[in-house]
């Protein structure tokens, strides 16, 4: 089992911004959390959200390297840039939140 990118399955393109992350389902992301930090494997059929969370329960959990990867990485850097920023994470996500609403792409 691979638990980098495979960009030809579908929902396997990685989280890479504040926007791209507000886009996803926070159950979704929660489940995909619990099995991946339980070592339990991604079904291809999977949506982008539970991907994420799998990804980084898997990580958490130590199925991954606790490093994480060059996607880790670029999430990481440009919504937290050097740790600043992840104490109102949440209230920045529902900013974005509400201007992907206000542009008809979030219901």
């Amino acid at each position: 089992m691979t638990i980098e990118p495979d960009f030809k399955i579908p929902n396997r393109e990685p989280v890479i911004s504040l926007m791209d992350l507000a886009r996803l389902d926070d159950e979704e992301q929660a489940e995909g959390y619990r099995d991946g930090a339980e070592g339990l494997p991604c079904g291809g059929n999977r949506s982008r959200s539970y991907w994420h969370g799998w990804r980084n329960g898997a990580r958490d959990g130590g199925h991954r390297d606790r490093n994480g990867d060059f996607w880790d990485s670029m999430l990481t850097s440009n919504v937290v840039p050097g740790g600043a920023g992840i104490v109102n994470l949440g209230e920045r996500i529902e900013a974005c939140r509400k201007i992907l609403r206000e542009a008809g792409e979030l219901a």
